[in-house]
């Protein structure tokens, strides 16, 4: 199938999350379409808004070394660049103490929909495996607390449970047929297990002091429940039991509570809230055998974490501005963090899940536009080449040059060496060629400055750029000197030539300037270069 092809299903995935209402700080401008005399076009997972659709082109780049796919997009500036993934959608409770409601919103925050509109507290409300159902607590005053399931809109709400006593805090089973839940029903609180229809009612725990706040895990190391319980040292701590209520292990061990955990459904990760100086903040460790860092950090109180369903993210509650608010922040560095609602009213208890197709990253656009408010990588680019894998967006690197030499821009494959020099190691060669080549830039991460090669000083015109092949990254530049080939179109190819030899990758021709992919210049006027493991020298 041709990696340039039409993702049809993403564009109806789109589609859908249109017209979602909401009053989020972190709401994003909607994506550009033909609606506002624009063309977007659509290049994998990635939707590119050229200034003008005549002209541009996006040109694929050979790759039969690696997964990525690499495509280069010129012919016209390019004014929109944002990347789609199916990213988790997020279900809280919204309200206040005495009257709450469930709503759903999209990973950054945007698309507030409220699913229930009654007069009881709803609250703790969680995802089923599929997406399908969200099951949560209901409590109304002067009445105890029961489990509800219902659709992911909002319809058709039943409650699983029916007694005198509370019934909360629901957690689903990783396939979907058993639901672990807290309950009063034998005089202080334990852990229960029972089908999704409600029947079957087991328990697990048995003990004196408190049990409760289960989560199941989803790992497929790890298909423990946790628990929170009061039975070693008076405050809360977090256990873990098989699903059969056996091997019931003390986790945590410390001097002040730790309550509310979350299992990171992509490995051993626990994340849960400690109080410790004074408030609440969210810890985080491996298996909850390493000493927990302190991710929230942040003075006041941080609450009811929620794990991204591929462990990028960890959703939680800030009370550090007054009202309870949702934050998601990064959990491996940088840790950037995102307010996600900035309301009067508090947003309370999130849960990720039920994948759907939304914007990831806008990487070039307006101010403003990408996540909580924050501004793009770049407002514009005059060309560039795009990475993306199957697992979505991976690089861009975007290419300057003088906006009277847009239409001299033009870019050229390198013909690949007849064999590699190792599995996956062969690097993929582009020529680029313009009046004058400003610089190159690629996007270093979400967070992460941008790599910078500042060509502008030497006159560039030609320049040899190659990308690994695994992961896109820009590795070796290496600039042509003027003299080594004649000035008509596409012609600098046939200037350059590559073999494999002693377990690397030869290039030969007539390079002004190289550098590596730091960015910095390695050596001048040399007519052979050599890449092997990323490592840019000169050939002897």
């Amino acid at each position: 199938m041709n990696r340039l092809h039409l993702l049809a299903v993403v564009c109806m995935l789109v589609a859908l999350l249109a017209g979602c209402g909401g009053t989020d700080r972190a709401a994003a401008p909607s994506t550009p379409g033909p609606g506002d005399g624009s063309t977007v076009v659509q290049v994998g997972p990635l939707l590119v808004r050229p200034a003008s659709a005549a002209g541009f082109v996006a040109q694929e780049i050979p790759n039969p070394y690696g997964p990525v796919s690499l495509v280069a997009l010129h012919g016209s500036r390019i004014s929109y660049l944002a990347s789609q993934a199916l990213l988790d959608r997020i279900v809280f409770s919204r309200g206040s103490g005495t009257d709450q409601d469930i709503c759903v919103c999209n990973l950054d925050g945007s698309g507030t929909v409220k699913l229930l509109n009654s007069t009881a507290i709803d609250r703790f409300p969680a995802w089923s495996p599929d997406g399908a159902r969200i099951a949560f607590e209901r409590d109304r005053p002067a009445y105890d607390a029961e489990i509800v399931v219902m659709g992911a809109d909002g319809s058709s709400p039943y409650a699983l449970t029916s007694n005198a006593v509370d019934d909360g805090h629901p957690t689903w089973s990783p396939e979907g047929r058993r639901i672990a839940f807290s309950t009063s029903r034998d005089g202080n609180f334990e852990v229960y297990v029972m089908y999704d229809d409600g029947t079957g009612a087991t328990r697990l725990t048995n003990h004196g002091a408190s049990d409760g706040m289960p989560e199941w895990s989803s790992s497929q190391s790890d298909r423990s429940i946790y628990f929170t319980s009061t039975r070693d040292a008076g405050d809360a701590e977090i256990y873990r039991m098989r699903e059969d209520g056996s091997a019931q292990t003390r986790i945590t061990n410390h001097a002040f509570t730790d309550n509310y955990l979350a299992c990171d459904p992509s490995s051993n990760r626990l994340a849960w809230a400690s109080w410790v100086q004074g408030g609440y903040d969210i810890m985080v460790s491996s298996g909850g055998t390493a000493l927990p860092s302190n991710l929230s950090a942040t003075r006041g109180n941080q609450m009811f974490a929620a794990w991204s369903s591929d462990g990028r993210f960890v959703c939680y509650c800030s009370a550090v501005g007054g009202d309870w608010e949702l934050v998601l922040q990064q959990a491996d560095p940088p840790y950037d963090q995102f307010v996600l609602t900035d309301n009067v009213r508090s947003e309370w208890h999130p849960d990720l899940g039920s994948p759907t197709m939304q914007t990831d990253r806008v990487i070039i656009g307006p101010s403003a536009s990408d996540w909580g408010g924050r501004d793009p990588i770049w407002s514009y680019s005059d060309a560039g080449v795009v990475a993306y894998a199957e697992d979505g967006y991976r690089s861009f690197v975007r290419i300057a040059v003088r906006p009277a030499d847009l239409p001299s821009l033009r870019v050229s494959p390198l013909m690949e060496p007849a064999t590699t020099y190792g599995p996956g190691d062969t690097p993929v060669g582009v020529v680029v060629q313009a009046n004058e080549i400003v610089s190159l830039r690629e996007d270093g991460g979400r967070g992460r400055d941008t790599i910078r090669w500042q060509l502008d000083p030497l006159d560039v015109t030609a320049a040899v750029l190659y990308f690994e092949s695994w992961t896109g990254k820009l590795v070796a530049v290496m600039t042509i000197a003027d003299q080594s080939y004649p000035t008509s179109a596409g012609s600098a190819a046939v200037a350059v030539s590559q073999r494999v030899e002693g377990g690397a990758l030869v290039v030969e021709g007539q390079f002004a300037a190289v550098f590596d992919a730091t960015g910095a210049r390695v050596a001048d006027a040399v007519s052979a270069v050599r890449i092997a493991d990323d490592a840019v020298t000169v050939a002897r």
